[in-house]
């Protein structure tokens, strides 16, 4: 049997409000899993049993998606001047596999898209002080960001500060697309052999994005088995407690006669 589709933060089913979700993605990590399992709880006994099998279906951010859900609260200006210019680079892909790049338009993205990235990383790097967080999940973060001109999709968990998961920025050659333009002389065949380069390089991406996005759909599973089992222990563990308390309070009611 295929496995359930992971839920979207992006697009909650009916029942669960927005205002719920910010709460959830946007509080402290550490309170992430209790907070979405008093949710799930509360819209059960509310009746919505679908709402709440999603919202306890929903995972807990990694520290590198945290900290980029966190500049979606903090700077929200800043993100939405990197996803405007990200869709600017989106256009410039797709002219670019057409043949017919303006590789002075992309050169300024680029260089607005960095400038932006640049920015936001130096607020994640001071969030990240307050909670001990190491180089290598900025650089997820950087990647992250920069992933958002590849993905709509991507672009918008960003824009809402929702995101699980940090996300690789695999979409965009920007390399051939915004080199200097050959010398007149050099056109025709040199052209051709560049739209040739540009097709191939396509292929080649397209396939290398298919296996990354196979990898880490069996790592979400993974991670989805994981969590599951730990809030299966977290259960368990809250039961024995139940369980020891309710021990204690039989004896001292024994004693007692």
């Amino acid at each position: 049997m295929a496995p359930k589709a992971q839920p979207s933060p992006i697009d909650p089913p009916m029942g669960v409000q927005a205002e719920e979700l910010d709460g959830l993605f946007h509080g402290p990590l550490e309170k992430f899993t209790p907070a979405r399992n008093e949710l799930a709880k509360t819209l059960r006994s509310d009746g919505k049993g679908e709402a709440a099998d999603w919202v306890k279906a929903l995972k807990k951010p990694t520290r590198a998606a945290w900290l980029v859900d966190q500049l979606a609260v903090r700077k929200p200006k800043d993100v939405a001047k990197l996803l405007e210019v990200g869709a600017e680079l989106r256009r410039g892909q797709e002219e670019m596999l057409a043949g017919s790049p303006d590789r002075e338009a992309l050169r300024k993205a680029a260089r607005r898209e960095q400038e932006a990235v640049d920015s936001l990383v130096r607020t994640a790097e001071a969030i990240g002080r307050e909670h001990k967080v190491g180089s290598q999940i900025l650089d997820r973060v950087t990647e992250t960001l920069r992933a958002a001109a590849g993905d709509p999709d991507v672009a918008r968990a960003i824009e809402l500060g929702r995101l699980e998961r940090e996300q690789r920025a695999v979409s965009i050659g920007l390399t051939g697309a915004v080199a200097p333009s050959p010398p007149k002389g050099k056109r025709g065949k040199d052209e051709a052999a560049e739209r040739r380069t540009r097709q191939e390089t396509a292929r080649r991406r397209k396939a290398a994005e298919g296996k990354v996005a196979a990898a880490e759909k069996r790592l979400e599973r993974a991670q989805a088995a994981v969590e599951r089992a730990r809030e299966t222990v977290e259960e368990k563990e809250k039961a024995l407690r139940d369980s020891e308390h309710e021990l204690r309070a039989a004896r001292s009611e024994l004693e007692q006669i």
